[in-house]
């Protein structure tokens, strides 16, 4: 039994980047990506390819995160330049991406299970499932506190005034187009990462292994969000990660249950269904009260315009005089 709960917190922290990824775009930036399904399986394929050859870990899941980023900013470019819809520019990214994993990793599976990532760490008595928890455990405290930090930067503040007004941000001469697509390039980084975190921890990649990773990654967040209600943006982050613990830990015990494997898609739905009409979560495009404000906001906007104007300056996104980009009109 301590082993099941132990690999659905080691499965939770592997899908935790996935829910970080889902949460800048969706609560942040206000961006409802679909690229992620794309770049999930991209950053996937990447580490597997790069790891049956010999490189490094380390230098493998950088790697994969690069592509994701890269994914993210043609997204970003799409939308931003061309003045396509946010949801059909992930569609396209990801309709391409699709070919794109395919062609890198030469067959639709690579299995991995020869190799042993965490060897070296200590188990604590566990065997593999304790080194995976203290390795995943590691990378993830890692990766809220870079955020975390990062956020409460200039940088992230113009970010956040992105997505929380965009009207205001433009009247501080905030770079719209400029920050969308660092944002987007940043949140698929990070849905790659978890993509090739899962494919070392299952021991394969596949190709179709992206599919439904927007549908967990919401699902991760509003379930997070639902049980610790957060109130500022590293607990918010933290909320996240506890998500997909939850998340995953739910899966377990409905598979513990008697639950077929195949009825995990419409046991996700149903989990989804729940969580967003027990926590009225506000997320754009996703239940009619995404628009409305709330004291219980986790990622509150700049206090002032004052402190916007000064955010974009410090951070060096001061818009050019100049007609605005398709991806900038209101």
């Amino acid at each position: 039994m301590l082993s099941l709960w132990l690999g659905a917190y080691d499965q939770g922290l592997a899908y935790a980047s996935l829910a970080l990824g889902t949460y800048l775009t969706l609560r942040v930036l206000n961006f409802a990506d679909l690229t992620v399904d794309g770049s999930f399986a991209l950053g996937g394929g990447t580490a597997a390819v790069l790891i049956t050859k010999g490189v490094p870990i380390p230098f493998a899941l950088l790697a994969a995160m690069v592509l994701g980023s890269l994914a993210g900013t043609v997204t970003a470019l799409i939308h931003t330049k061309l003045g396509v819809n946010d949801l059909f520019a992930g569609i396209l990214t990801t309709t391409g991406l699709y070919t794109i994993t395919l062609r890198l990793m030469g067959r639709s599976n690579i299995p991995i299970t020869d190799l042993n990532p965490v060897i070296n760490l200590p188990d604590f008595g566990m065997g593999d499932d304790g080194r995976w928890a203290l390795a995943l455990t590691t990378v993830v405290l890692g990766l809220i506190g870079l955020i975390a930090l990062f956020l409460a930067t200039d940088f992230g503040l113009a970010l956040r005034a992105i997505g929380n007004n965009p009207s205001m941000a433009r009247a501080n001469a905030i770079h719209q187009g400029l920050g969308l697509t660092f944002g987007i390039a940043a949140a698929n980084a990070l849905v790659a990462l978890s993509g090739a975190l899962v494919t070392m921890y299952q021991g394969f990649a596949d190709v179709t292994m992206g599919i439904g990773s927007l549908i967990l990654g919401l699902g991760m967040v509003i379930i997070g969000e639902s049980v610790l209600r957060p109130r500022s943006v590293a607990k918010a982050l933290l909320a996240v990660v506890v998500g997909a613990i939850l998340f995953r830990l739910l899966i377990a015990i409905a598979l513990q249950l008697g639950l077929e494997p195949v009825d995990l898609k419409l046991t996700t739905a149903v989990l989804l269904l729940v969580a967003m009409s027990l926590g009225h979560i506000k997320l754009p495009g996703v239940n009619a009260t995404a628009l409305a404000d709330g004291p219980d906001a986790a990622v509150p906007p700049p206090q002032d315009e004052a402190q916007s104007a000064g955010a974009a300056q410090s951070a060096g996104i001061a818009k050019a005089a100049g007609p605005a980009s398709p991806g900038e009109q209101p």
